[in-house]
């Protein structure tokens, strides 16, 4: 889970939340959920009204209802259904706008019949009201609007009719249909109370209809666990988050059988500077919980005052993807988001010492990984808090990117008298801390992960044995293609790859490598030239080429990790042999298979989603950003792994990294690319071709 600010991206947990904000107005997270949820219901209204024969696509509104009903207030839900429907309304007309009304209706009420956990009974109940109140408002609409009614009973005596002359021709069927339409035409005498009762039926049976799909998938969200959740706890009296002294505070996790962080004694001063370091699974991320205001499992947790989470003065949080920090779609909006009314911020100043001046009008979405960091960076310091936590916050972004975030980290908590508590796998970021705190079992600290320079260019890979298993000629791509918003990713891209080959493909954030990989995965089609895999266009044979993406927690769509591996790669999850090999094959234990996925750390998650990758077999594996939020012992562990692969099995490997520590043997060849064109390689005599 990622947030830039925590009062603004905390996930709630799947159950029914003890904490909820009882205030009038909404909360900045309630604001935010409202305002995805609300976005994701009219885009599915809209496309299941303007796309023929979708209709269907309508019952999924009800999904992103329910949870708001579920997890959320009353208030939450009114207010993503008066923003849908008013979105829908204006794109797809009245149908759209009783879409999302009638969506929101089922939805709703069964999340907070859920929530609140009643049952059946209780949704009759309901449903007989409002069908009641719906019956009401169509008589009172009839009773005013003659024409109107006058069209409505046309309509159905004209269905009547059509349905009567088709029983009609069956002999059986001809006294039955004939006194059914003496019954209708003597019920339209009594029409208020004909529609009275049409709409609690039709009422009744949409909502038991619903309640019994969408409480299933409510259901299934009850038994996920809470973990890795930055959840702000009800807190009284001043916000005071340091000193904070940890005496054997240890956490498990709900469900599992082993404590995410063993018992740990420590002490955080005010204005101190202290790195955190460990292996992958030691704890660090579950630290940051604790830190953060999450209550231990065992053991105290002590501060003189109130955490504070997201608040001014308090404790504000920065992780490591950027893409998923940004809410304001201008930056001076996004570093001022959820501070409360009348908070003066220098945004100026703020974004000069991040460097990021002069972009207060930015779109953040045309801003670079390491620019969204340090907007990350600034909204955080925008809180004035008294403690920073970042989270391995280097590890998505290029080496220009660190040296910037780590020239806004050094001296930060002289210029703003704040504590910093940086978790890092890098030398050189834990070398600029007051104290490092190592996690590992081991009290030896020196096994963090180094730094080296980029290489340079290679000479382009050519076959050497049969046809080649990738071959890009003049590829070429372009977002948004004959919009005003186009935008160039690659150019004229040219090269092969052979079996066996290993290619390290680098270069800045936003230069098109990861554009790169997904057309080489056959997921994206390129605008100009091809890609071919053994002869064949790339996009035609999915799954041929595997890619490891960038967060492996979007790769993961199972609950649990064998169920993971063994849907990745075909096989049955009951095949506990296959699943403990692919667990074995990138170094995770063979308990590890029926752990949930999200008990799991990020270089365990990276690590399961190779595993089901290399059960598959592939023809070639892309890997974007493997190396990212792995320890330096995972690291040298996987790379020897795959270059064990190449050579022994003539794996296909093309790695995408901004770390190239150790990756000499795995990827002999490297190619450069810069604003989506490759560099071209030195010459022999040093020059460039």
């Amino acid at each position: 889970m990622t947030a830039t600010r925590p009062e603004a991206l905390q996930q709630r947990p799947p159950g029914p939340t003890s904490s909820r904000q009882r205030g009038t107005s909404l909360t900045p997270v309630e604001m935010a959920q409202a305002s995805v949820m609300a976005a994701l219901s009219a885009a599915l209204t809209i496309l299941s009204i303007v796309i023929p024969f979708a209709g269907g696509l309508s019952l999924l509104v009800t999904v992103p209802m329910g949870l708001l009903g579920y997890r959320y207030r009353v208030r939450v839900l009114l207010a993503a259904t008066f923003a849908a429907s008013v979105i829908a309304f204006l794109i797809a007309g009245i149908s759209g706008f009783m879409v999302v009304l009638n969506c929101a209706y089922v939805g709703g009420l069964t999340g907070i019949i859920k929530r609140r956990g009643r049952g059946t009974p209780t949704v009759v109940a309901v449903s007989v009201v409002a069908g009641v109140i719906s019956g009401f408002f169509i008589i009172a609409a009839l009773t005013v609007l003659v024409r109107l009614r006058t069209l409505t009973f046309e309509a159905m005596t004209a269905n009547v009719d059509g349905v009567v002359s088709v029983m009609s021709r069956f002999e059986p069927f001809r006294p039955g249909a004939e006194d059914f339409k003496r019954f209708f035409t003597t019920a339209l005498d009594y029409w208020p109370l004909l529609l009275m009762g049409y709409a609690i039926l039709s009422m009744m049976i949409v909502t038991l209809v619903g309640w019994w799909a969408l409480s299933r998938v409510l259901q299934r969200l009850r038994g996920i666990p809470d973990v890795h959740k930055l959840e702000p706890s009800a807190e009284d009296g001043p916000v005071a988050p340091v000193p904070v002294r940890l005496a054997e505070a240890r956490f498990r996790y709900p469900g599992a059988a082993h404590d995410a962080l063993a018992p740990l004694t420590l002490t955080v001063e005010a204005g101190e500077h202290v790195a955190v370091t460990g292996a992958n699974g030691s704890g660090k991320t579950t630290l940051m919980l604790l830190l953060s205001g999450r209550e231990p499992t065992s053991g105290t947790v002590e501060r003189p005052g109130a955490v504070g989470l997201g608040r001014l003065g308090g404790t504000a949080v920065v992780m490591q993807h950027p893409e998923s920090q940004v809410l304001g779609t201008r930056v001076a909006d996004d570093v001022v988001w959820g501070l409360p009314p009348g908070t003066h911020t220098d945004i100026a100043a703020l974004l000069d010492e991040v460097g990021l001046a002069g972009m207060e009008e930015r779109d953040t979405g045309g801003l670079s990984g390491g620019e969204l960091q340090r907007l990350a960076v600034a909204a955080a310091l925008a809180r004035q808090p008294s403690m920073l936590i970042a989270d391995e916050i280097t590890s998505m972004v290029d080496q220009r990117g660190r040296e910037t975030l780590l020239s806004v980290l050094s001296g930060l908590t002289e210029r703003h008298r704040m504590t910093l508590v940086q978790i890092t796998h890098y030398t050189n970021e834990a070398d600029i801390a007051d104290r490092v705190v190592n996690l590992s079992d081991s009290q030896d600290n020196t096994d963090t992960v180094g730094s080296a320079a980029a290489p340079a260019p290679t000479i382009a890979t050519t076959p050497h044995r049969g046809a080649p298993v990738l071959q890009l000629d003049g590829v070429g791509h372009e977002y948004a293609s004959g919009t005003p918003w186009a935008k160039t990713a690659l150019r004229d891209v040219s090269f092969a790859v052979a079996e066996g080959d290993g290619v390290l493909i680098h270069g800045g954030n936003g230069s098109g490598k990861s554009t790169l990989a997904w057309i080489m995965a056959g997921l994206t089609t390129p605008t100009t030239g091809s890609c071919l895999v053994r002869g064949r266009p790339a996009h035609d044979h999915l799954g041929e080429v595997a890619i490891a993406f960038q967060a492996a927690r979007l790769q993961l769509m199972r609950a649990r990790v064998d169920s993971e591996i063994a849907s990745a790669a075909g096989f049955s999850p009951d095949d506990r042999v296959r699943v403990v090999s692919a667990l074995g094959a990138v170094g995770l234990d063979a308990s590890l298979a029926r752990r949930r996925i999200d008990q799991l750390s990020g270089g365990q998650m990276r690590r399961v989603v190779l595993a089901g990758l290399l059960a598959r077999k592939p023809q070639a594996l892309i890997l974007d950003e493997p190396l990212a939020g792995l320890d330096a012992a995972s690291q040298r562990g996987l790379l020897r792994l795959l270059a064990d692969l190449r050579h022994n099995t003539g794996l296909t490997v093309v790695v995408i990294s901004h770390d190239f520590v150790g990756l000499e043997e795995l990827c002999p060849t490297t190619l450069h690319l810069t604003d989506g064109v490759l560099a071209a390689a030195p010459t022999a005599a040093g020059g460039r071709s």
